[in-house]
């Protein structure tokens, strides 16, 4: 029999660690998408502690198959119980399922009705929490719980006082029975506010009261602003059996939520924006199209859905990379010294045609030289007799307040003779904002040029271009897999060779290998190989090869002294590993961030490439300027 698996509150207290940034940050991006589109709710959230988590081991039995679920949890509390089921949509589109789970409903009991549902962490945030976490029965998800405001209120209630509190009932059948009459009217309550808005708002309809229709009939919390003139007559004026009022009327309230959630930012919510809204998606006419183009409709009071700025004391703010390497220039079209002019070149283009606006005239061709304006600052130290130029640009962000941007370079002759590039691109926020390091990935502009106009070393050279490995190469890759000098990670793709020698890649589903090359190629060594060649490189470093297809890949400083791999430093994806993977990705708008879930091959695309990135970030062990 399996020993109960139990740890004390110490044990936890200095093993899990959830900054208060998960929890944020997962509320943040619900509460953007229940703004969005308008709905009435209320949001709370927490970490569970771990005096609540010790209870917990004590209480039920958890294992690898079983584990905690709500280390975070949320919690959205509705006020009309058709929201419940648009919540869920909301969620399933923002988050990737894991499961539903809602009790049942009963002919002869009343009881609140709860829907509770587990969704993976986004793995940016997965990676905030300390990885001891994961080894204790935890699952990497968070429990968002739904319930309607009339419930939420007697949920605790009935929790404490009749779930827990089983025997103060016993033998109290008529106040058992009295309980549950309250829990029916609260359950009526809830039909009957929906049913109520209805009905106002067909009243409201038959008034011609436009307005107050569109109040009443979508429910949705809205602006104060007054329908314009000119949509009020045009409304009052149409007549005909399928008039424009009566169509916003029929257009069901999911309709409009849908269309305000496809919306690639949020836009103000009023009655005018409704009806230009609903207008695009289902009525279609040709004077409303004309009304709304003229007044700009969803630019008009834009301004309310700006925050107020709170005003605090100053602060001084803390690095984060977002992107650093360290290579050697090639020298396939140039020699070292060309190389180092070249670059130097190509990174002041860069600062030319970013800056040269802001920074005042500027020389057309390098030179060493410092500019001031404020909020922006270039330096460029210029030295080509000693084959050398370093320099360090600095703007706001004008996206994110108290934010700025750091881009710094450095070309140098090295000891050995090599002519070393050094590049990192950084933000820098107030210390309380840093638990967002690995939010952005940022390569500047001017690497990638330099990567593909002179090329770039890492042991060997870098390339967006795909590249089969032969078996004559499998010694030169596996000492570039051993070798300490290397800072890139090393990615393999073994696939089944076919008869006509190509290599068969659909196991890889829609991931194309040329894509992630051409993205990740300057700052990832990707070979793709044969599943004979694979067998040989796994041997040649000493490992075991099961033979099928998959992805391999070796992050730096896999091998030791002795040249032996550290398996913790190797990854290693199967065909499973594709068709199976789930992935949240970011998209930014102008003024909100959207959070979308992939699946299967385009899902590991992003998946792979978030992970390749994750090498290129954090802080460099060389000087700054």
């Amino acid at each position: 029999m399996n020993e109960k698996i139990t740890y004390t509150r110490e044990e936890i207290e200095a093993r899990v660690k959830v900054p208060a940034i998960v929890e944020a940050e997962l509320k943040y991006l619900v509460e953007e998408r229940l703004k969005q589109c308008g709905l009435y709710y209320r949001i709370f959230s927490r970490i569970k502690t771990a005096e609540s988590l010790s209870r917990k081991y004590q209480i039920k039995e958890y294992s690898r198959e079983k584990k905690i679920q709500d280390l975070v949890g949320l919690r959205i509390d509705v006020y009309f119980e058709d929201d419940v089921k648009i919540c869920q949509n909301i969620l399933e589109d923002l988050f990737s399922l894991v499961e539903w789970s809602e009790s049942e409903m009963s002919e002869i009991e009343f009881k609140p009705v709860k829907i509770n549902g587990v969704f993976r962490l986004p793995h940016y945030l997965r990676k905030q929490i300390s990885e001891e976490t994961w080894g204790m029965c935890i699952d990497d998800t968070v429990e968002i719980q739904l319930k309607t405001v009339f419930f939420e209120g007697w949920h605790e209630i009935e929790h404490d006082m009749k779930y827990k509190g089983g025997e103060l009932w016993s033998g109290k059948n008529s106040f058992a029975r009295y309980f549950n009459s309250i829990l029916a009217t609260l359950e009526l309550c809830d039909k009957s506010l929906v049913t109520l808005f209805e009905n106002l708002g067909h009243d409201l309809y038959k008034e011609g009261n436009w307005a107050g229709m569109m109040k009443a009939h979508y429910r949705l919390k809205m602006e104060e602003r007054p329908m314009y003139p000119e949509l009020e007559e045009l409304l009052n004026e149409d007549k005909g059996e399928n008039n424009l009022g009566k169509r916003l009327f029929k257009t069901e309230r999911q309709v409009l939520i849908r269309e305000l959630l496809n919306q690639p930012r949020r836009i103000p919510i009023n009655v005018n924006t409704i009806a230009a809204l609903l207008n695009q998606a289902v009525i279609h006419d040709e004077r409303l199209d004309h009304l709304f183009h003229e007044k700009d409709v969803f630019d008009d009071g834009n301004e309310s859905l700006g925050e107020e700025i709170a005003f605090h004391t100053m602060k001084p703010l803390q690095k984060s990379s977002v992107f650093r390497a360290r290579v050697n220039l090639s020298t396939y079209r140039y020699d070292r010294h060309t190389a180092c002019l070249e670059a130097a070149r190509l990174a002041y283009q860069w600062v030319y045609e970013k800056y040269g606006r802001l920074l005042g005239t500027l020389p057309l061709k390098p030179v060493s030289l410092e500019r001031n304006v404020l909020g922006y600052r270039l330096v460029f130290c210029y030295e080509p007799e000693k084959d050398y130029w370093e320099m360090e640009v600095t703007n706001v962000d004008l996206d994110a307040p108290g934010q700025l941007w750091v881009a710094e370079a450095r070309c140098y002759l090295a000891q050995d003779g090599r002519q070393m590039l050094e590049v990192r691109n950084s933000y820098a926020v107030a210390e309380e904002r840093r638990n967002y390091l690995n939010r952005y990935f940022s390569c500047p502009r001017f690497y990638s040029n330099i990567a593909d106009r002179i090329g770039v070393f890492d042991v060997r050279y870098c390339s967006t271009s795909r590249r089969i490995l032969k078996p004559e190469q499998v010694p030169k890759i596996a000492d570039l897999i051993r070798s300490p000098r290397r800072t890139f990670p090393v990615c393999i793709f073994f696939s089944e060779e076919g008869e006509n020698g190509w290599l068969d890649e659909s196991w890889l589903e829609n991931f194309r290998v040329y894509d992630f090359t051409r993205m990740a190629g300057r700052y990832t060594h990707i070979y793709t190989a044969s599943l004979t060649v694979g067998q040989a490189l796994t041997e040649a470093l000493g490992l075991s090869w099961d033979g099928a297809p998959g992805v391999h890949i070796y992050r730096a400083g896999c091998a030791d002294a002795e040249g032996a791999i550290d398996q913790k430093r190797r990854t290693c994806y199967a065909e499973a590993d594709v068709t199976g993977c789930s992935f949240g990705r970011h998209q930014h708008y102008s003024d909100m961030r959207r959070y979308n879930i992939v699946k299967g091959g385009q899902a590991f695309y992003y998946k792979l490439l978030y992970e390749m990135r994750g090498e290129m970030l954090g802080d460099s062990d060389w000087e700054t300027l």
